[in-house]
């Protein structure tokens, strides 16, 4: 029934339980298991503060059983109602999140390494038919994880059946506790078990062992979709990337959910968001999006950048000198060095060609560059020419004197400040 490939030698399993049948089958069966293989086991126990008495009669039972055993508890209540309610969630999802929050505690805490929670192949059969109800993509259809993708949670029995579970727990008699609400069918996922399930069963009575086939030749093509979603995402840095225009709309879709979720957004997006994401492929530059949580987006020549700002004090003038600056999440450093070294990434020019009255600013009306050879172009139409973005133009740090500008951080020096045969101190440009 257990699936011995999630258990690490010498590691310490909490596990998830809740007093009902489920969660005391996998206690026994895991104790059964540490018998003969390594590793030590404990309990954690949530009372979500939803059902009053019945909920500290559960728990109460839960610790009863765990004395009984020897298994050290860890045990947290929490006010599941009062946090959903606070953050427009169902009773169900403000649940799920605070009892995960009090998991990772637990392990964060060093009481445990991982977390094995009870789910099982009927739990995975509920989950993928009611993410299918509310219209869910291809990585909802694949259902419920083995593990998490941090390792930190396992599902040992999601290989086991519930037949297969009531029948060990009568045939070693372990006594058991029923939360009400799970015949509560006001609840979608009680409803889908209560009422759907015996009639499909009726008419196809192995349809949880064709669901589970299904999630795992799914869950296959997710991960390789997964892996090509991955190669066409630029990072730009924690709180951008890009996307290429020419990736293709499934592709996109899929990584733009990897940058939401990345980006903070894990459940506010909704299809209409993507949607809007894509028709920026098609976009003229600068055209920009607004999403949940202060994430934009925006046309970006050939890719689609999704970020969020980075909050700065604007930028005061000041005469130029060596040292470290700070300018929209970017630090630019100006130090001394012997000589260039080509290829690194960063600006050399020379310090002596630097008059004593140029300051660091961001741009402005009238700017105007030379580049090397001596041409003279507007500062805009040569950040256009090098297709920097209009929403980062006002964020470049620059060496100015007057109008002319001597370097643009990050980008490229004027041809007037380059290093020659009489240089004497080279000055290196780090932006980061």
């Amino acid at each position: 029934m257990l699936d011995l490939s999630l258990f690490k030698p010498n590691s310490t399993v909490a596990v998830a339980i809740s007093g009902g049948m489920d969660s005391v089958c996998l206690l026994h069966l895991l104790l059964d298991l540490s018998s003969s293989f390594p590793i030590t086991v404990k309990a954690i126990n949530i009372d979500h503060g939803i059902r009053e008495k019945t909920s500290e009669r559960d728990s109460l039972f839960v610790k009863e059983l765990c004395s009984s055993l020897g298994v050290t508890l860890y045990y947290k209540k929490v006010d599941s109602p009062s946090f959903a309610e606070k953050n427009c969630l169902s009773l169900e999802e403000g649940a799920r999140i605070l009892r995960y929050n009090a998991f990772y505690d637990a392990i964060n805490s060093g009481f445990c390494d991982v977390v094995a929670t009870a789910h099982h192949s009927s739990d995975n059969a509920e989950t993928i038919l009611f993410n299918l109800f509310r219209g869910c993509s291809v990585k909802g259809a694949t259902g419920i994880n083995r593990v998490s993708p941090d390792g930190k949670i396992i599902r040992p029995l999601l290989i086991a059946s519930k037949k297969q579970i009531e029948e060990y727990v009568k045939n070693n008699s372990l006594e058991f506790v029923t939360d009400e609400t799970n015949y509560d069918n006001s609840f979608s996922r009680n409803f889908i078990r209560l009422d759907l399930f015996p009639l499909i069963k009726s008419r196809f009575p192995e349809f949880e062992s064709s669901i589970a086939r299904f999630s795992e030749i799914l869950d296959k093509e997710d991960r390789f979709l997964d892996s090509l979603a991955l190669k066409s995402l630029i990072k730009i840095s924690d709180f951008e990337y890009s996307i290429p225009k020419k990736t293709d709309d499934a592709i996109f879709s899929r990584t733009a959910v990897m940058v939401l979720k990345t980006l903070g957004i894990k459940k506010d997006y909704e299809k209409q968001h993507i949607d809007r994401l894509i028709s920026l492929k098609s976009e003229r530059n600068g055209v920009m999006v607004d999403l949940p949580l202060s994430v934009k987006a925006t046309s970006d020549y050939d890719a689609v950048t999704i970020y969020k700002e980075v909050g700065d004090k604007p930028f005061s003038p000041k005469l130029f000198a060596l040292g470290e600056y700070y300018l929209c999440g970017k630090k630019m450093t100006f130090e001394k060095t012997d000589f260039p070294t080509l290829g690194d990434g960063n600006l050399y020019f020379d310090l002596e060609k630097i008059p004593p009255t140029a300051t660091l600013r961001t741009r402005a009306d009238g700017d105007y560059f030379i580049k090397f050879g001596g041409k003279r172009k507007k500062l805009k139409d040569y950040l256009i020419d090098k297709k920097i973005p209009l929403r980062k133009r006002d964020s470049l740090l620059l060496i100015a004197d007057g109008k002319n500008i001597l370097l643009i951080c990050g980008i490229e020096i004027s041809d007037l400040i380059k290093v020659d045969k009489n240089t004497i101190n080279v000055i290196k440009c780090i932006t980061e």
